[in-house]
């Protein structure tokens, strides 16, 4: 049977450390790894590197919670670990404690638990877990790039990804999403009523579990009037495997039914679950009124005095790459316009220009679209669409505006910093058109995987996605600049 680890003994800072992790069905840097059973993001693995660590994310271990040295040959850090645990302070120094044990108990097999250890499998289906797609996601979410979203934009996410198919239906469910927002902000987070960019993956974590619980909520209610019964209590617990006598059922039910009305409310249904899968937990974010008197202080604290302001110093977002894509069409669009920005390119008149005098103008007109792996890529889809020589000329230029500011965007969004030629899967396609807020059926984006994908491998370059992106969404810049 598989084994739990239980962490005990912290106080203070990284005290949310304490508690169970269960064991995930899968390895990292081939090891054994554990999740915390409280639906939260702590991971307890191996670092690779001759270290047992607990961490917000499963990783190389760099910048975690807590750690200790790990006896080599050993698989688990209940008997794997040589000294005590060491951890950061108040004050930012590490140091080591010996309160801190790790042991070994037996993982659960209650089925509210099992749920919670399929989470992190839900969310590597739907592309959810490494650093790359998560910043992608926020990008979009954080569409002005202030650095906080409220619920209403969290809402238009999940509206969104379930149209355009990248997430499924069952994540699309008002009270689950409530849940999910308060216990981020309430329980996760700061206590204000917004969430932050280092809350994301516990946001997107808690909009999974309070999810499935409401899969399950609703499932038990017969009646379908979102209150649960005693009776359709005990005949929901049967059909999910837990057995209960009459008795005992009646038992639980008044336990959760705090004020005796009769009836279990979903927000009562969660916190029970809450109290079997970590009954040791602080039940602080059950409470459903979520205050926002802590915002401005928390988001001076963090983003500094100017993300109080109605003018922010941001780096990019998606709100300034829209205004630009309006700017750009315009100039595509008027004759005039584009004909002087060509003559301020081309200054000295020979009607092509180099790689040099593109990336002038960049800087100096458009310092938004200043990325040069974006850039050098941009040029070359240009080259090799017209003469394939190392210029572009005039009849190339709309081509060259086009990918100049498409590529950017990308790879902004994608965060492909380092221009290396990414391979990228259909379900990744699928996903990174639902980023971009492009809806298709499971049809039209195989159609569409299709006509990228001209040999049939199942693989596409991040490039070719970026060239057959600029293509559909701006088809002015296939045509060309004449006279």
């Amino acid at each position: 049977m598989p084994t739990a680890m239980r962490i005990t003994g912290r106080t203070g800072r990284q005290a949310h450390v304490n508690g169970t992790y269960e064991p995930l069905q899968i390895q990292h840097n081939k090891m054994p790894c554990w999740v915390a059973r409280a639906v939260r993001p702590i991971y307890l693995f191996h670092s690779g590197k001759g270290r047992w660590v607990v961490s917000k994310s499963l990783d190389d271990g760099s910048r975690c919670y807590v750690y200790a040295k790990a006896v080599e040959g050993r698989l688990d850090p209940a008997t794997g670990v040589s000294g005590a645990w060491s951890c950061c302070d108040t004050d930012g120094q590490w140091r080591e404690d010996p309160a801190v044990k790790c042991e070994a108990v037996p993982a659960s097999t209650d089925q509210f638990v099992q749920l919670r250890m399929k989470l992190e499998g839900d969310m590597r289906q739907y592309g959810l877990i490494e650093r790359s797609d998560l910043k992608a996601l926020w990008r979009r979410l954080d569409f002005n790039g202030n650095g906080i979203v409220s619920l209403a934009e969290i809402d238009k996410m999940v509206v969104e990804l379930v149209a355009g198919g990248s997430w499924p239906s069952w994540l699309n469910n008002k009270p689950a999403l409530m849940r999910a927002y308060k216990k981020t902000t309430l329980r996760d987070g700061d206590g204000d009523d917004w969430v932050q960019k280092r809350e994301f993956h516990a946001l997107l974590l808690n909009i999974f579990w309070f999810n499935r619980l409401w899969q399950i909520f609703s499932q038990v209610d017969a009646g379908q009037d979102r209150r649960i019964s005693l009776a359709e209590f005990t005949a929901g617990l049967s059909n999910l495997g837990i057995q209960l006598s009459q008795a005992q059922a009646q038992q639980e039910f008044q336990s959760i039914d705090s004020n005796h009305g009769g009836q279990v409310l979903f927000v009562e249904f969660c916190a029970w679950v809450r109290k079997r899968i970590n009954p040791d937990d602080h039940p602080g974010f059950d409470a459903d009124i979520a205050s926002g008197e802590h915002l401005t202080k928390t988001v001076r604290r963090d983003l500094g005095d100017a993300a109080t302001n109605e003018v922010i110093a941001t780096h990019k977002c998606f709100r300034d790459f829209d205004e630009l894509e309006k700017e750009i069409k315009l100039i595509m669009s008027d004759h005039k316009k584009l004909h002087k920005l060509w003559e301020r390119i081309d200054f000295n008149g020979n009607n092509i220009v180099s790689l040099a005098e593109i990336d002038k103008l960049v800087v100096e007109a458009y310092p938004l679209l200043n990325h040069k792996p974006a850039l050098m890529r941009a040029y070359k889809a240009t080259i090799k669409t017209g003469d394939k020589d190392d210029w572009v000329d005039r009849k190339e230029f709309k081509t060259l505006l086009g990918s100049l500011f498409y590529f950017n965007k990308l790879y902004w969004l994608f965060d492909q910093g380092n221009g290396d030629d990414r391979r990228m899967t259909f379900p990744e396609f699928k996903r990174m058109m639902s980023t971009c807020g492009v809806s298709l059926s499971e049809s039209e984006a195989h159609r569409e995987f299709s006509v990228i994908d001209r040999n049939g491998g199942g693989m596409i370059l991040f490039d070719e996605f970026c060239k057959y992106f600029t293509c559909k969404h701006c088809p002015e810049c296939l045509t060309q600049l004449v006279g």
